[in-house]
């Protein structure tokens, strides 16, 4: 694993990925590093990402949305080896035991990596990383993310001669941005990264990216969150609301919810707050998103076999026309990869710093009496 302390560094190692299509790795571009930001080597390592080519926003129709263009042709790409022809070198850049490895936003690059070992059977490559995103938010006192280009114009950075989503330019401009850090806050990288501890964290051997600051303070969220109720009520719905908003598209998963709304019947919404979130998260992270207005939906999860308020809306509007697909609660699982036992254990969803603050408006249903209504038949939306 690479080096523990900050202190025991003799070269800084900051590496950028490029994916094809939002996934699969097509470049690792690094930049090597002495302690006092001399470049040692810079290298763009090309592979072929045995993977189409698509780098608009998910959810968006890529035909008319081209998004980010790579830092080369696509066939160039495609003639250059696989990933497994680069892994150990990669991987003896990373676990170099003189080596610190800096990255930005360093989440999705190293889950990028983690997923490409995945692919190809090959071991996790895991280690330690300090974030440079995270040190400029912490000394600047950011709880947002800052993106790259940001900093760079705050600081003074020169990025004239760098090409974005060129990986070993962007992991330059990295460096430019740590280095730039450092002198504004008159402290060598080591005090820099005393400053800001939210910037530490490892890649693990099963390949999750945890920050031990953030992974502390989900642990003390918690633990606060066990005594509360298990019910939808309107202080869990703000929460549920604020969790769901600090969620993005996974890099690690197949977008098969890409631009997809998702609604539960509303019985089981109300008295199962921890699945609900974890299902909702889960639909947040394969590319869809969650409503409560069951009109508003494309796909109605049909869970329990009690009265739901969406349903006659719901049937109305399929009745109308409108496209909604009807599924019960165990197909919906089995397509986000969820298990009974994942639905079992669900535990209270953690809201990220980043996402927590922020006056969420619940709006309150009339009181007084209400017409009665017969209570809706979900067999027949079952069958």
């Amino acid at each position: 694993m690479a080096v523990n302390a900050m202190s025991d560094a003799e070269k800084y190692l900051f590496y950028d990925i490029e994916c094809s299509d939002g996934f699969h790795m097509c470049s690792f571009g690094y930049v090597l590093t002495d302690a006092h930001f001399n470049i040692l080597l810079k290298e763009d390592i090309l592979m072929n990402p045995e993977a189409i080519f698509h780098t608009g926003a998910w959810g968006k129709n890529r035909e008319k949305d081209s998004g980010i263009e790579l830092g080369y042709p696509k066939l160039e790409f495609k003639r250059s080896p696989k990933f497994p022809a680069h892994y150990l070198k990669i991987k003896s850049l990373i676990l170099d035991p003189d080596t610190a490895v800096i990255g930005f936003s360093h989440n999705n690059d190293a889950l990028f990596l983690t997923k490409a070992c995945s692919r190809y059977s090959l071991p996790i490559i895991s280690y330690k990383f300090f974030d440079a995103q995270e040190m400029y938010g912490e000394t600047h006192g950011k709880i947002n993310q800052v993106s790259l280009n940001d900093i760079a114009g705050d600081l003074g950075i020169d990025l004239t001669g760098l090409v974005m989503h060129r990986s070993d330019d962007d992991a330059e401009a990295s460096m430019l941005a740590t280095k730039a850090l450092c002198l504004k806050e008159n402290a060598t990288l080591a005090e820099l990264i005393e400053k800001a501890p939210r910037c530490k964290g490892e890649v693990t051997a099963d390949g999750r990216c945890l920050y031990y600051v953030k992974e502390a303070k989900k642990l003390e969220k918690r633990m606060r969150a066990s005594a509360r109720s298990e019910k939808m009520n309107d202080t869990n719905l703000r929460e549920f609301w604020r969790y769901l908003r600090g969620l993005s598209p996974s890099p690690e998963l197949e977008q098969n919810m890409a631009g997809k709304r998702v609604t539960l019947d509303s019985y089981y919404e109300f008295n199962h707050y921890k699945q609900v979130a974890l299902i909702a998260g889960e639909v947040v992270k394969h590319g869809g998103s969650y409503v409560r207005m069951g009109t508003a939906a494309d796909i109605y999860v049909v869970a329990s076999d009690h009265r739901c308020a969406r349903y006659p809306h719901i049937k109305r509007a399929i009745d109308g026309g409108k496209a909604i697909e009807v599924v019960s609660l165990g197909d919906f699982m089995q397509k986000l990869g969820i298990t009974e036992e994942n639905l079992t254990n669900a535990d209270y969803p953690v809201v990220s710093d980043e996402h927590s603050g922020g006056a969420i408006k619940i709006v309150r249903r009339r009181s007084g009496r209400r017409k009665k209504r017969h209570p809706a038949n979900t067999n027949a939306v079952q069958a």
